[in-house]
Parts: structure tokens; C-alpha cells; sequence
């Protein structure tokens, strides 16, 4: 298991290369690896970008995906009720990014009932 940090500068270049690392780890089924480097990112795009950027709610939207790749449930089901939550404000209900969220609360609810 990866328990590396990675050392992501605090440009956006890199943070959005990071996020898109992230991205084909999770995608790739490579889920501790692509934890590691969103938690690294995290913190960095919601101080220089903001908590509400699209780019920092994708980068919180792809951890509930970890997180449901692993089997914590409950884990991505909070983070992707915390990433809609921002998206019905910010976005609106009918916005892409926000059906998209829908839909990864829906997935992550029926592999926690197909898995129970």
C-alpha cells in the first residue's frame, strides 16, 4: 500500500495535473494511490481556489469516488452530500457537473446494498 505524500506545488498547473493524476488513478482502480494524491491537493486548491471552484469540488468528487472504489461507504456517500450540497447553490440542479454528482450518490447507494 502507497503511504507516500507527494509534493504538489502550489501552482495551478500542478495542482490541476495532480487532480487529473488523481483522476486516472481512481479510473485505473489504483484507490490508495489516487487517495494519496487528492488528499494532497485538497487542501491546496481550497486555499488558493476556493472550496466553491469547480475544480475543487471535482478534486472532492473524485475522493467520494475513491472511497466508494474501496468500500467506504459512508465515507463517499458524506463527501458526495457535501460536493451536491455546493452544486444545487453554486450551479444549480440541472448543471452537468451536479447530475453528475447525482448520479455518483445513486451508484454509491446501490453498491452499498449490493455489497450488504
Amino acid at each position: 500500500a502507497v503511504q507516500r505524500r507527494m509534493s504538489v506545488p502550489d501552482s495551478l498547473i500542478a495542482m490541476r495535473t495532480a487532480l487529473t493524476l488523481g483522476t486516472a488513478l481512481c479510473n485505473q482502480g489504483k484507490y490508495t494511490e489516487a487517495e494519496v494524491v487528492l488528499r494532497e491537493v485538497l487542501p491546496k486548491m481550497r486555499k488558493q481556489l476556493g472550496a466553491e471552484h469547480p475544480d475543487t469540488l471535482t478534486a472532492l468528487m473524485c475522493l467520494g469516488n475513491v472511497f466508494s472504489g474501496q468500500g467506504k461507504f459512508d465515507d463517499a456517500l458524506a463527501t458526495n452530500h457535501d460536493v451536491l450540497s455546493i452544486q444545487l447553490r453554486v450551479l444549480g440542479a440541472e448543471h452537468a457537473d451536479t447530475m453528475t454528482t447525482t448520479m455518483n450518490i445513486a451508484n454509491t447507494l446501490g453498491r452499498q446494498s449490493k455489497f450488504q
